[in-house]
């Protein structure tokens, strides 16, 4: 207990005199800046998977083609979740002598669990629920076939039902590729008058659940084992490649935001903790010459370590909570709904960092005390040197354990850790290369000057540590100002406003020519025509393909399904060779799609085997693609060259914009070209362009937290050079030296320092903003040389402005008392 009392003092103390503060007030900085993005992250992250799994009508769905054990829907109650259905399959409407092909979708009074179903009544759009028994709900396109207003009469099937409304919206609509007909919705109680429900029906079942978190992963591990053949379940991410990359893409941008919070913390806490230790030097030499024992005095720092950390971390975590809780009440009309609460995880992970933090960056630096000798109190050259390897050792080992941990994902953390670790080596060795290269140079301008620069190879080991940390923080910024304007830039130009929204597909061969006219009469641009040729998957490499060599739910589905194949596609930036080569056209040869051939173990060499029509042709795999499924033009999961697949019989198929001016034109195609399918898929692209907006609000809201929280940190880290400081500015004006020289000095040094590590910085946030674009964005790369000039000057101006009031303290500091 004396020893736990005589810390609390010492706490007491140092926090009164500033000399615990600094570090005290990193961590207390970094925690929050941690937390804030960790708790806002958190709520952004679920209100877009909210917004996500409005597209499935529900949180999880189980899609079938032959009914759904009725087990699986008691299982939904018995979990205390909410329940509904869905019954779609194609048939066609009778109104009087009018017939017209419809997808018909039956839904259960419940419907829909998630996201809104709006109808238009007169001028009118509502959002409701699912049609009375005896209604139906029909899109424009049915009532425009079929020359009927709301109110009309229709058969479908053996029953009468009356078109109540138009159908403006289903939220669960952008998942059907095939939306392609008319649409019609009803109640699920008239489906068995209609007597539609046959064998042999091409019919898809869908059963749908909706609750918290906890219960949807209960209920998927339920049902996921007793799944039968041609059943699985789905999620938002499963069900469409575009928007499976938009979410990906989302979590990525916003785990790389809140990971340099990571990178800021480290640099501060680095040199903070080496500033308390050198002040600490001088009251250990007192206690030991007072006969205390270097146990108990390490046991006394130790424990106020302790106390200082949980009393930062506390305040830290409070304050990211109230930082996030003011800015969900000003953002919270940017989504379609509140953002929901954040859980307790973030905190608790920010509560984590800060305490890695400590021992990693603080507590390695704190056992050079161990090794002060009782006579520094008459020599003060004795002093232990301490073991640099050792604390930059766990120190590294810290931040590397950190940065995996908040990657949350294998690539992001390699990608983080590999370039943190390059820029780290970058810094040490180039910091090194000025301090050697500074005195060999002449050193123009005035006295004042000469003495600043002559400064920096004069403490050269604080130099180096001042370069690495400041370079590493402001790479950290600089990083976010890529990902900000450059990532997310690159990611919004990929979804252009005139992004392909329809597309044409079963056209022959000898209707290319006719449906180029067609556009050109329509005043619009003829879009590439592709051949499609389906094909089944037979062998890879010698080994038949089977769903049962596979125990990955969407390796079955892949081995399972028929592929379309294409080829003589240029390449394009959507749709790039990673490994491999590019296919020569006049050489047998495949080129597959990267995800697909890790997911059914393809390699570069293995020859596959397609079976087309009857007939088998084999290639080698000579090239991988990454695919941008979300750039929304025509693509496909393996192409051939022209001298394998030419002379098979082919449709063909093309992408092209549509706006609203020319809606029309998609039903002319219909009606011209009667064998086309015209498949709207505008409302993909709406859902997709939503989520990227919401992204681009989000980043730009942790960075400005970032930013705020690098800044900060920022000055606590030049905190950490102001007793050397002092002291110099001290001899120097004792020597007769005047301010305004002393201020020169101060200034040279810190603008070398400053400019050089911010021009470090500007080239390490230029080389990872590169290798992110590429590797986990797939965007194409375009660096920002603007970077270095802002990096140069904004570090050292940055650098210099944060020192203002250490010095303007300094030099208003007598200097006898400087150097007592």
């Amino acid at each position: 207990m004396k020893n736990l009392a005589l810390a609390w003092r010492w706490l007491r103390r140092d926090l009164a005199a500033g000399e615990l503060g600094i570090i005290a007030l990193a961590l207390v900085v970094a925690v929050a800046a941690m937390c804030s993005v960790g708790f806002f992250t958190d709520r952004v992250q679920q209100a877009l998977d909210s917004e996500a799994n409005q597209m499935l009508a529900a949180d999880m769905v189980v899609s079938s083609d032959h009914p759904i054990a009725p087990a699986f829907t008691e299982q939904i109650a018995l979990h205390g979740m909410r329940g509904g259905a869905i019954t779609s399959f194609p048939s066609m409407v009778i109104a009087g002598e009018q017939t017209q092909m419809a997808a018909l979708k039956a839904v259960s009074s419940s419907y829909p669990l998630r996201g809104k179903l709006v109808i238009q009544r007169g001028q009118t759009e509502v959002a409701v629920g699912a049609p009375p028994p005896g209604q139906a709900w029909a899109d424009q396109r049915l009532f425009d076939a079929l020359g009927l207003k709301p109110g009309a009469s229709i058969e479908v099937g053996a029953t009468r039902l009356t078109l109540a409304a138009v159908l403006v919206r289903e939220p669960d609509a952008a998942l059907d590729v095939f939306n392609v007909v008319p649409r019609l919705m009803f109640n699920q109680a008239d489906l068995a008058a209609t007597g539609l429900i046959q064998r042999g029906s091409r019919i898809r079942y869908r059963l749908l659940a909706a609750g918290d978190p906890q219960q949807v992963d209960a209920l998927r591990g339920w049902m996921q084992p007793k799944l039968d053949r041609g059943q699985r379940l789905e999620d938002v991410r499963e069900a469409r490649p575009e928007l499976r990359t938009a979410l990906e893409r989302a979590g990525r941008f916003l785990h790389l935001s809140a990971l340099m919070g990571v990178f800021l913390a480290a640099a501060a806490m680095s040199l903070a903790a080496r500033r308390y230790v050198e002040r600490q030097l001088n009251t250990v030499a007192l206690l030991r010459t007072l006969g205390q024992s270097q146990r108990r005095i390490m046991a006394l720092f130790l424990q106020q370590y302790l106390m200082m950390g949980l009393l930062a971390i506390s305040t830290g975590v409070a304050l990211g909570w109230l930082a996030q809780f003011a800015l969900s009440q000003t953002l919270g009309s940017l989504f379609d709904a509140t953002l929901p609460a954040a859980g307790w995880l973030p905190g608790l992970a920010g509560a984590l960092v800060g305490l890695v933090l400590l021992l990693g960056f603080c507590l390695p630096p704190l056992l050079r005390l161990s090794g002060v000798p009782p006579l520094r109190v008459l020599r003060r050259d004795t002093t232990p040197a301490g073991n640099a390897l050792l604390t930059g050792s766990l120190g590294a080992m810290a931040l590397a354990g950190l940065i995996a941990w908040q990657a949350g994902e294998f690539k992001l953390a390699a990608l983080a850790l590999g370039g943190f670790s390059a820029a780290l080596l970058l810094a040490l060795l180039a910091a090194w290369l000025l301090v050697w290269l500074v005195p060999k140079l002449p050193l123009p301008g005035s006295a004042g000057w000469r003495f600043g620069l002559a400064n920096v190879a004069r403490r050269r080991g604080l130099s180096v540590a001042q370069v690495v940390a400041l370079s590493i923080g402001m790479m950290a910024l600089l990083l976010l100002t890529v990902v900000r304007n450059d990532l997310l830039g690159a990611w919004q130009r990929s979804l252009p406003a005139d992004a392909p929204n329809r597309f044409v597909i079963n056209i022959q061969p000898e209707q290319r020519a006719p449906l180029a006219e067609a556009f050109r009469s329509a005043g619009l641009p003829v879009p590439a025509f592709e051949p499609m040729i389906r094909a089944r998957l037979m062998s890879i490499d010698g080994r038949a393909v089977s769903a049962d060599r596979y125990s990955d739910d969407n390796a079955k589905r892949l081995a399972e399904r028929e592929f379309n194949l294409s080829w003589g596609a240029p390449p394009r930036n959507d749709n790039r060779v990673i490994a491999g080569q590019a296919l020569d056209q006049d050489q047998p040869g495949w080129a597959v799609e990267a995800e697909l051939a890790k997911t059914l173990g393809i390699k570069l060499g293995d020859n596959l085997i397609f079976d087309i029509a009857g007939s088998r042709y084999t290639a080698p795999v000579l090239a991988l693609r990454k695919v941008s499924w979300d750039s929304f033009r025509v693509n496909f999961f393996v192409v051939g060259t022209r001298a394998l697949l030419e002379k098979q019989p082919a449709s063909y198929v093309t992408s092209f914009h549509l706006d609203e001016q020319h809606a029309s034109f998609a039903n002319r195609l219909a009606r011209d070209f009667n064998n086309v399918t015209v498949v709207d898929v505008s409302t993909i692209v709406g859902e997709v362009r939503k989520v990227l907006e919401r992204v681009m609000t989000a980043v730009e809201v942790v960075f400005a937290f970032s930013l705020a929280a690098g800044l900060v940190v920022l000055y606590a880290a030049t905190l950490a050079t102001h007793d050397e400081r002092k002291q110099e500015v001290a001899i120097l004006r004792t020597l007769g030296a005047s301010r305004a020289l002393v201020n020169q000095a101060v200034s040279a040094e810190l603008l070398l320092i400053g400019g050089f590590a911010g021009l470090l910085a500007a080239s390490a946030a230029l080389a990872m903003g590169a290798l992110t674009a590429r590797l986990l964005f797939n965007l194409p790369v375009q660096p920002s040389w603007w970077l270095l000039p802002v990096g140069l000057f904004g570090g050292g101006l940055a650098a210099r402005l944060a020192a203002s009031p250490l010095l303007r303290r300094a030099l208003q500091t007598a200097p006898l008392r400087a150097l007592a």
